[in-house]
């Protein structure tokens, strides 16, 4: 016959009381069910767990062996026994989640990791859309959460600000400017530019380009690409400057350097969205860890 829990915590409350009619009184049970237990287990081990007389109960060298292993075994219960509860307890299903590549720098990789912690029953599905496609995503139902780089929305997307920050103009390692602590917009006169598309982000595009404008700049753009990635990367190898958000100076890039504009003006944001009358159980438990996350890390 095999040791069961019943024998394991028994045994553990007569090592704890070392007294048989205590440790019945703990248990409420009477004192043979306590003393036929301890046998059967001594038994079962093919060891004397306890030493025992009408004055004296103390346990053996393999009965204090036999408690620390006992109290691991019921202890590794306990948490076996809340770690289910917690699964049944906890929602199921999948939220499906949009993010932009920069989002991996703006505490999304925490917001993913707090929520699998506290709704392991939930699956996530990530899929790495620009902004717009992330509004048009929600709006078919492809997605129920996105994270993007902020944008004008349609009446029934919600919307969090997650970030709000100054543009800094990103420029080859090598470049005279590189080494400056600000520059103005109007220092990058006759610099070719590296730009996010515009069929992609008319808003940016036509923001950055007033901006250069107001300081008295015409600006060359030479190439239009999609990702602020991107625009990293060419810069990187030499094919120009641009203006990005001040995130991807956390993007351990080599061969750039990023230097803030003394335009307090030049901002870029970042949101996490949703469908506002759509409601969704999942969804909700994801955007309470997003709150949580970007609350305790503003």
């Amino acid at each position: 016959m095999a040791v069961t829990f019943r024998q394991l915590r028994y045994f553990l409350v007569l090592a704890d009381e070392l007294h048989f009619g205590r440790a019945a009184q703990r248990l409420h049970i009477s004192q043979p069910p306590l003393s036929a237990s301890l046998k059967q287990l001594e038994e079962e081990l093919g060891a004397r767990l306890l030493e025992r007389s009408s004055k004296h109960v103390a346990l053996t060298r393999a009965g204090e062996v036999f408690r620390r292993q006992a109290q691991r075994l019921i202890n590794q219960l306990g948490d076996t026994q809340e770690l289910v509860r917690r699964v049944a307890e906890s929602a199921s299903g999948l939220v499906r989640v949009g993010f932009t590549p920069t989002m991996v720098f703006r505490r999304l990789p925490s917001v993913l990791g707090v929520f699998r912690d506290r709704h392991p029953a939930m699956d996530l599905q990530l899929l790495e859309l620009n902004s717009s496609e992330q509004v048009e995503a929600l709006g078919t139902g492809r997605i129920d959460v996105g994270f993007i780089h902020s944008m004008p929305l349609p009446e029934t997307v919600a919307s969090q600000t997650i970030a709000d920050e100054p543009f800094v103009c990103c420029l080859p390692s090598h470049h005279p400017l590189a080494g400056r602590s600000s520059l103005r917009l109007r220092e990058l006169a006759g610099e070719p530019l590296i730009m996010f598309n515009r069929a992609l982000a008319s808003h940016y595009y036509d923001r950055i380009i007033g901006l250069f404008r107001l300081a008295g700049v015409e600006p060359d753009i030479r190439h239009a690409v999609n990702h602020w990635l991107t625009i990293t990367a060419l810069v990187a190898g030499g094919m120009g400057a641009s203006l990005v958000p001040r995130v991807l100076m956390d993007s351990g890039f080599a061969g750039v350097s990023f230097v803030p504009l003394e335009e307090s003006e030049a901002r870029h944001g970042a949101s996490c969205i949703w469908l506002a009358e759509q409601p969704d159980a999942g969804r909700d438990l994801f955007l309470a860890c997003v709150r949580e996350t970007f609350e305790a890390f503003p």
